[in-house]
C-alpha cells in the first residue's frame, strides 16, 4: 500500500483537494483493493478550505512523512497575495516538514500556487519546474535557484513533481497514478473521470499578459504579433529594441519568464490556434501565416501543446464524448 498525504493549507483549492480524493478513491475501486491510503495532514488539527469549507487534519508535528505527499493549491491570485500568504507561519511549518519529508525519502507533488511552498523551502533549488502560467516570472524571483518552464502541464525533477494551473492537479494526480499504478490505470482513470490529458499549458499563455511587466517588452510582443511570419532571430529582435541579444534575453526572462525566441513561439502557436479554430485555410496556409518550415512543423506543435491534432480543433469538429 502506497501512504499519501495530502498537505492542506489555509484557503486551499476546493477543486485541487477534491480531485485528489476523487483519483484516490477511483483508482482503488477500479484495483478493487486500498492501494492507495489517503490522509489529510495540516499545520493544525483543522484546516480552512477555499469556498467556506473546513477539514479534519492530523498535525504536522504528529505526522511522519508517508511515501508521498501532495499539496493543492493555496487559493492565492496574484505576487501579492502569494507574498502574503509565504509568509504566514503556517506555510514556515508545511515548509520545514516538507524538506523533512524529502530527507526521508518521500516523493512531493505540488500544483499552481502551492509550487511556491516549495521555492520558498529550498526545495526547487536546481530543479526543472512548472506553475499556472501567469506566475512564472513570479516563481522565479522566489526561488532563483530553480529553472522555471511553462510549456508543460507537469514536470518531474527527481523526487518532485509540479503541475501548472489549479485545473492541472488532476494532471497531476494522474502522473502520480502513472508512475505507481500503470498506464492501464492511468487510462481507466482518465476515462471514468472524463479527463482530456493534457501535454501543455502553452496554448493556454497569453503573451501580451505576460510582457505587460515591461514596455519594451510588451512592445516587442505587440511587433511579433504583427508579423508572426517574419523570420525573427535573437538579433534582430534585439536590433528592433535597440538593446543587446543579452539585455534583452534578461528583459523577457524577467517580465514573462520567457527567452525572446520562446515569446515568438507563444505569439505564433496562439496565432495558429485561432486560425485553426475559426478558419478552414489550408495547414500549409495556417503554417505559413505563422512563419512555420511547413504542414508537419504545424501538425507537431499543435499535437504537442494541445494533445489534439489540427483537425481536432477545426470549426465543427467531432469531440469525443
Amino acid at each position: 500500500m502506497i501512504g499519501i498525504d495530502l498537505l492542506v493549507l489555509d484557503g486551499a483549492s476546493a477543486s485541487a483537494v477534491g480531485s485528489t480524493v476523487d483519483v484516490v478513491s477511483a483508482a482503488n475501486r477500479i484495483l478493487g483493493a486500498p492501494a492507495f491510503d489517503l490522509r489529510f495532514v495540516a499545520p493544525a488539527p483543522e484546516v480552512r478550505i477555499r469556498g467556506g469549507l473546513t477539514a479534519r487534519a492530523r498535525p504536522l508535528a504528529r505526522a511522519r512523512p508517508r511515501d508521498l505527499v501532495v499539496l493543492p493549491g493555496l487559493g492565492a491570485a496574484d505576487a501579492t497575495e502569494i507574498a502574503a500568504r509565504l509568509a504566514a507561519p503556517d506555510i514556515a511549518a508545511a515548509g520545514a516538514w516538507l524538506v523533512d519529508a524529502q530527507a526521508r525519502g518521500a516523493e512531493i507533488a505540488a500544483s499552481c500556487t502551492a509550487v511556491f511552498v516549495l521555492g520558498a523551502a529550498g526545495l526547487l533549488t536546481g530543479r526543472r519546474c512548472v506553475t499556472t502560467w501567469w506566475l512564472g516570472a513570479e516563481l522565479a524571483r522566489v526561488a532563483p535557484g530553480a529553472r522555471v518552464v511553462l510549456d508543460d502541464m507537469v514536470v518531474r525533477d527527481g523526487p518532485i513533481r509540479t503541475a501548472g494551473s489549479a485545473f492541472a492537479h488532476i494532471d497531476l494526480m494522474l502522473a502520480i497514478m502513472r508512475q505507481h499504478g500503470g498506464a492501464a490505470l492511468t487510462d481507466e482513470l482518465a476515462a471514468r473521470l472524463v479527463v482530456d490529458q493534457r501535454a501543455s499549458q502553452a496554448s493556454f499563455l497569453v503573451p501580451s499578459h505576460l510582457a505587460a511587466r515591461d514596455d519594451t517588452v510588451a512592445a516587442l510582443e505587440s511587433f511579433v504579433r504583427a508579423h508572426p511570419a517574419h523570420p525573427h532571430t535573437l538579433e534582430s529582435l534585439a536590433r528592433h529594441c535597440n538593446l543587446s541579444p543579452r539585455t534583452l534575453a534578461r528583459r523577457t526572462g524577467a517580465a514573462a519568464g520567457l527567452s525572446p525566441l520562446q515569446l515568438v513561439a507563444r505569439v505564433r502557436l496562439q496565432r495558429a490556434l485561432h486560425l485553426l479554430r475559426s478558419t478552414r485555410l489550408p495547414l500549409g496556409e495556417i503554417a505559413a501565416a505563422v512563419g512555420l518550415a511547413d504542414p508537419a512543423t504545424l501538425h507537431r506543435l499543435v499535437k504537442r501543446h494541445t494533445g489534439r491534432a489540427p483537425g481536432a480543433l477545426r470549426p465543427g469538429a467531432k469531440h469525443p464524448a
